[in-house]
């Protein structure tokens, strides 16, 4: 038995729709982000096919703490348990579609699904993501500095504070349009606040030189950016020494782990191993794992990225070190690459003009999207499970 993982999107608020044979979402399907705004509404959504079994139980965990039963032999069928940041409406709520009526903070970790067959197969299947709450900033960022003439010789020294925010806001500077070398930026620290929120800041510090000056004036811009993982996705070895591997994981579209690998290896044994993410529009950030523990910077190789003639890239990171005694646990080795999609959900910007009529800029607000393809998936026979998020769509700004 296995699962597949899905996110569905909810393109009009309305209640799924239940079958004999499990839950079928009543909008289409795609892949959407494994994270909410901050105070939006949001669907868990869990669906199985019994095949020819009856279904016992379904129950909801966040980070292993159940919030959620379903028993259809008790009346009423569904129970809540209270928890902190898990807003259950048990009157939208239908067997395993769960509605949140609103998020916060809290509301941030790992949900997993858990459903048992009755008798004659007791089958129990589970399936689990991580969701993720972002808080967007109130406003455009702020530039702060001593006053400048437009001088060869003169000093320019100001710092772009990123209004607070979840994820912090990715900055960086421009002049006259054309982005700074990194030559002329500094990292003052972040700023922490006790509600989990980060405030960026990104200093640049240059002399005016004749080629700054050749326009007359000295435009200076600040972008921030908030991106957000749209996709994340895993594969994961296990290889063995004495013992045989205990198994193999995989998520659709997830990344490939290949070179060679082989089912034991002893310590001494040197493995050399490639992840390569799935063909995607962007850049994927790759990351290696032995036994769940990110790995050294040195054991990582790092080789460019591929581009195929459709214009899609997929990203590739080695991993190569000589097998220590203390990695094995219980005989074996797990291994794990994750592939994660970001794009950017915010985007705001400040200018500031060094001579000619010194003015502000407006706040400039962008959004993108973008998805990835549902690609062929595996079934195993005979529980099947679908695990995921439906959110409900609203206007942002």
């Amino acid at each position: 038995m296995s699962f597949l993982l899905r996110l569905v999107l909810l393109t009009t608020v309305s209640l799924p729709s239940c079958t004999s044979s499990g839950i079928q979402s009543s909008t289409s399907e795609r892949f959407v982000p494994t994270a909410v705004r901050s105070g939006d509404p949001v669907w868990l959504n869990c669906t199985f096919n019994l095949e020819s079994d009856e279904l016992y139980s379904l129950k909801w965990y966040k980070n292993n703490v159940e919030f959620y039963r379903y028993l259809p032999s008790d009346d009423p069928p569904a129970q809540k348990y209270d928890l902190s940041g898990v807003y259950v409406d048990l009157y939208k709520s239908s067997l395993g579609h769960v509605y949140l009526t609103k998020t916060d903070l809290n509301t941030e970790g790992t949900y997993r699904c858990e459903a048992s067959a009755e008798a004659p197969s007791f089958q129990t299947e589970r399936a689990e993501r991580e969701l993720r709450v972002y808080v967007l900033p109130a406003g455009k960022p702020t530039i702060v500095g001593t006053n400048t003439k437009l001088e060869v010789g003169k000093e320019v020294n100001v710092t772009c504070i990123a209004q607070a925010s979840k994820p912090a806001a990715s900055l960086r500077w421009f002049l006259n349009d054309e982005e700074s070398p990194s030559s002329y930026l500094w990292h003052p620290p972040i700023i922490k606040y006790t509600n989990d929120l980060i405030s960026s800041r990104l200093g640049l510090y240059l002399t005016l030189t004749s080629a700054h000056l050749q326009l007359e004036e000295l435009k200076l811009k600040c972008l921030a950016s908030i991106f957000q993982a749209y996709s994340i996705t895993t594969e994961e070895v296990i290889v063995g020494n004495s013992v045989r591997p205990s198994g193999y994981f995989t998520t659709p579209n997830g990344p490939t782990i290949d070179g060679g690998l082989q089912p034991r290896y002893k310590v001494g044994d040197t493995m050399n191993l490639n992840c390569t993410s799935a063909l995607a529009k962007r850049t994927a950030e790759l990351s290696w794992y032995i036994n769940d523990i990110e790995v050294d910077p040195t054991y990582l190789v790092h080789y460019p990225p591929r581009h195929n003639p459709d214009n899609l890239v997929s990203t590739v990171m080695g991993l190569k070190f000589k097998v220590r005694a203390n990695q094995f646990q219980k005989g074996e080795i797990r291994l794990k690459c994750t592939s994660t999609l970001f794009k950017i959900i915010d985007e705001r910007s400040v200018e500031t003009v060094i001579g000619g009529k010194e003015q502000s800029s407006g706040l400039h607000i962008s959004e993108s999207s973008s998805s990835v393809h549902d690609g062929a998936m595996k079934i195993a026979e005979p529980l099947k499970m679908v695990i995921g998020f439906i959110y409900v769509i609203q206007k942002w700004m």
